[in-house]
């Protein structure tokens, strides 16, 4: 479909589809983004509509800035799409929801298991009320990337412990790498990876979520153990001499022209890294960080970015829910998403097996998808807790690494900063379905 200028022009072009059309089972989908994101749905709707002769999956394409404004008064007016894909949070987007204009969720959800694909920590972004609002889309992992060569090298083998964990920083130092482990703490962003996943660590999801959604606080004992750990991780030089004086951009540089041995990032980096090093890009791989204490068990780090909604006034509720089984339930719906670098939610053993993707996207699901039972926590807290908290843990961390705020300083001020976005209301809905 070309480029519709305009909020009321896509509205418009649901109208001007054909009468024939409108007479059948249709389902009418908007999407988002660039067109090299969006092809894959075409493929999708193409090959569900081949197997269903009863229903035609439309897909309407346009580009953020021209959908967002077009939404919500395509949903108030009945006229917009059946399905869409739109922003998530606990029980979030609340103002679709508080004004009637997305479907409940809840009965699809057990009639068709889909407990078996939607993680519980997923559920809980996309649910309030004990009801489910959105079905997930793509998620976001984080994990440590190293250099196989180096590690081969100095005789390294992965770690499976924290203990080994300590031998293979030490080794690297003794070999001379001052930088050990890649921070570009500079732009305080990627110190929050780590914090995500080692409050996850000390606390597990039920840890974080007592604070999110219940009485618990950043000042409770394991996010004060989390902190006082990165400080100490610091202090040894894990992250090198200087890491909030090196930003992201420049340390992945390094990581990729083998002058870091490891840095602990995400999938986004893998495109560029297979441009920085070409047929070196074998030279890599991706493994899970262990646990740091005894009891601790691996909690992958899971953080969605968008959930699918089924508008409320639509004629075909069910022939929607049929093409996000078809999507995210099958396994031909699941290779083909990742086939084009959307990674679904739930397990992604078989399909991870049937695609064709590069190795080390494969190595990174992997090692999350390996320890899944184990229950997931978000990999990025900034992207679900108020502004103002984010700012004092970015402040916060890089004072942690600077030496200049104790553990307990730095959760006292995250604390503070909480409580403050919970009464003036910023802090986002409970999620959690109502057992049936």
């Amino acid at each position: 479909m070309k480029a519709i200028i305009g909020a009321s022009a896509l509205i418009a072009a649901f109208l001007a589809l054909p009468i024939s059309a409108h007479a059948q089972s249709e389902v009418v989908v908007w999407v988002a983004g660039e067109p090299g994101q969006t092809t894959v749905y075409d493929d999708l709707a193409a090959a569900f509509n081949a197997q269903n002769a009863a229903t035609t999956v439309t897909v309407v394409k346009n580009s953020s800035d021209l959908f967002n404004p077009a939404l919500i008064p395509a949903l108030s007016a009945g006229e917009g799409p059946d399905l869409f894909s739109f922003g998530t949070g606990p029980g979030q987007p609340a103002a679709l929801i508080a004004g009637g204009l997305v479907a409940d969720l809840t009965d699809a959800y057990f009639e068709h298991g889909w407990g078996a694909t939607i993680p519980a920590g997923i559920v809980a972004q996309t649910s309030s009320d004990g009801k489910l609002w959105a079905f997930g889309n793509e998620v976001e992992t984080t994990g440590m990337f190293y250099n196989k060569a180096i590690f081969s090298d100095h005789g390294i083998e992965v770690p499976t412990s924290w203990a080994e964990m300590e031998v293979v920083v030490s080794k690297l130092q003794q070999a001379g790498f001052d930088t050990p482990i890649g921070l570009g703490a500079a732009d305080k962003w990627p110190i929050s990876h780590w914090q995500s996943m080692m409050f996850g660590r000390y606390a597990g999801p039920e840890g974080i979520e007592s604070v999110l959604f219940g009485d618990g606080a950043w000042t409770d004992a394991p996010f004060v153990a989390a902190s006082a750990k990165l400080q100490e991780m610091g202090k040894a030089g894990w992250f090198g001499p200087t890491p909030v004086a090196i930003g992201y951009g420049e340390l992945m540089d390094r990581f990729w022209a083998g002058e870091v041995p490891m840095t602990f990032t995400g999938p986004w980096v893998i495109g560029g890294g297979t441009e920085a090093t070409g047929d070196r890009i074998g030279e890599f791989g991706v493994f899970a960080v262990p646990p740091i204490e005894d009891e601790q068990k691996i909690h992958p780090t899971n953080s969605i970015g968008s959930g699918w909604y089924i508008r409320e006034s639509s004629e075909n509720k069910e022939a929607a829910i049929d093409f996000l089984n078809f999507m995210f339930t099958s396994t031909e719906g699941r290779v083909a998403l990742l086939n084009a670098g959307t990674v679904p939610v739930g397990p992604l053993d078989t399909a991870l097996a049937e695609a064709k993707m590069p190795v080390l996207a494969v190595d990174i699901w992997k090692a999350s998808d390996d320890h899944a039972a184990n229950g997931s926590v978000p990999a990025f807290l900034d992207t679900i807790t108020p502004g103002s908290l984010t700012t004092v843990s970015y402040d916060g961390l890089q004072a942690l690494l600077l030496d200049v705020m104790t553990a307990e300083e730095f959760a006292a001020e995250m604390q503070n900063a909480w409580v403050a976005a919970k009464e003036a209301g910023e802090i986002m809905l409970p999620g959690g379905i109502a057992e049936r």
